[in-house]
């Protein structure tokens, strides 16, 4: 994994993208399937870039599939793919969550690819006014403080209707934030909304805040729930809405 192990390293904490169009993917969880159905989207409509937010294995049965066909793609075109972690970019959530055991429980990929994980951006900043992020926000600080050592509120985090920064159900260091925070954060770094992942929804997708945050599921019929999944398309500062099934 050296090879994209230098390209993940080169890129910093907070990506930096200005677009003509971008497709916007959430959740995929070892569902190659979806991957490809989203592949056959972006070809179809032509969108050059692509960034995911996070959380490409476990919970589904080809997570090895879906990163190498990720990192493929990530090396072929290193300008156009984007891979943001997600909280399941973790060597401890693969050990529960079914990646360990798809991988034959070799101890020695698993503590290779955990620290490919902690090479993945966190957060992107898409034409200076969409903040994409796989779990969510830590509170009104500036964009330009998220480093990778400090990943985990970001892939971990959850929008909340409450207030405040609040304890999640999620676990102990976990935080829901509400929507007084979404205003804080967007205001102190000067942007219009926030894009993320890491929620299973019926729909795909779901808008919270007076549309001031999106979160994307791209992971149909997730763990048999029957959901059906998601991705945005954003155009300058518009973002269409593209629902599939399984």
């Amino acid at each position: 994994m050296p090879e994209i192990n230098g390209v993940l390293e080169s890129e910093p904490a907070v990506l930096r993208i200005d677009p003509e169009s971008i497709m916007l993917i959430g959740d995929i969880h070892g569902n190659l399937d979806a991957l490809e159905f989203v592949m056959a989207m972006r070809k179809k409509l032509g969108c050059k870039e692509i960034l995911f937010l996070g959380d490409y294995v476990d919970r589904g049965t080809e997570g090895t599939e879906v990163l190498t066909e990720l990192f493929r793609m990530k090396l072929e075109e290193p300008e156009n793919v984007f891979l943001l972690r997600g909280n399941h970019e973790s060597a401890d959530m693969n050990i529960y969550y079914g990646f360990f055991e798809e991988i034959g429980f070799d101890r020695d990929f698993l503590l290779d690819i955990s620290k490919t994980y902690e090479r993945f951006p966190v957060a992107a900043l898409i034409s200076g006014h969409s903040f994409c992020v796989h779990g969510g926000i830590n509170g009104t600080e500036s964009i330009d403080t998220i480093t990778k050592e400090g990943a985990f509120p970001y892939l971990w985090n959850d929008p909340s209707e409450r207030p405040g920064l609040i304890t999640s159900s999620r676990g102990s260091t976990v935080r829901e934030f509400g929507p007084d925070i979404v205003d804080g954060f967007l205001k102190a770094n000067g942007i219009k909304r926030i894009i993320r992942g890491h929620t299973a929804l019926r729909t795909g997708y779901e808008w919270w805040f007076d549309g001031k945050l999106l979160s994307l599921f791209s992971c149909p019929d997730y763990v048999g729930l029957g959901n059906a999944a998601a991705f945005g398309l954003m155009k300058r500062e518009e973002v269409k809405i593209i629902t599939f099934e399984s």
